[in-house]
């Protein structure tokens, strides 16, 4: 793998509740899971952990290349560079768009190879960037490539349901906390998701936990747990970007 900052394995992140902390609001200023800030020339690295031996997969390093209109839009262009610890490579080509305190996906384009890739256009609800204790809201996600789509029918509930100190090796910070829970047509839960983003609106820490529904849900049983919307999740992988990381 090139050179990155990340460690083999997962530095230690400790996430406490804080319920009397005074913080109830924050503008996010990245991309959320994909931590860049929104912005032209901004760029951040950040690395994902699976659990259950909390070793380094892959990282990914994010740039936001300038803007570049698409149906009618004009939209950021995000490159993510991901990286295999066995050498391999692959890039994905985002187009998302920011109105105001509003930010929406459009395309993304995944490539493997010169000769090996595909174009996804992204029929999404736009993600609110300010974010407030106690909201809620729901909305969808219908990724498609011609006649092939996915998402359809599944339901994506967000909530910023609290206050949190969160313990990185660059030091502790106040948080709120975005949880996403996604559900398929029978209800059955697929994927939950926490965003961890910090009073200055940058997010610090991401973690996935998958629901009975998703294929490797057996292979998790060992793995941390959360009990959300009546179901039983299990901690899947992590992200921390380099903003997280000691200086």
């Amino acid at each position: 793998m090139t050179q990155h900052p990340f460690p083999m394995t997962e530095p230690d992140v400790t996430v406490t509740p804080r319920p009397d902390a005074p913080l109830s609001e924050v503008l996010r200023v990245d991309a959320g899971g994909g931590f860049v800030p929104l912005e032209i020339g901004a760029e951040t690295k950040w690395a994902f952990y699976d659990w259950p031996e909390s070793v380094l997969t892959n990282v990914c390093d994010s740039k936001v290349r300038g803007i570049v209109e698409y149906d009618g839009f004009d939209c950021l262009e995000v490159l993510d560079h991901y990286i295999y610890p066995e050498g391999e490579e692959s890039i994905n080509r985002l187009l998302l768009v920011k109105s105001g305190e509003l930010l929406r996906h459009m395309l993304v384009e995944s490539r493997e190879s010169e000769v090996h890739g595909k174009i996804e256009v992204i029929d999404a609800s736009p993600d609110p960037l300010r974010l407030q204790l106690g909201y809620s809201w729901a909305g969808h996600e219908v990724i498609g490539c011609g006649p092939k789509r996915r998402g359809e029918g599944q339901v994506h509930y967000y909530a910023v349901d609290g206050c949190f100190e969160v313990s990185v090796p660059a030091g502790s910070m106040l948080c709120l906390r975005e949880t996403l829970c996604v559900l398929d047509t029978s209800g059955a839960g697929l994927v939950l998701a926490e965003l961890y983003v910090a009073e200055n609106g940058r997010s610090v820490y991401w973690r996935r936990f998958n629901g009975p529904a998703y294929h490797n849900y057996q292979q998790l049983d060992a793995t941390p747990r959360r009990d959300h919307a009546g179901v039983t999740w299990r901690l899947g992988y992590e992200c921390i970007p380099d903003i997280s990381l000691a200086v």
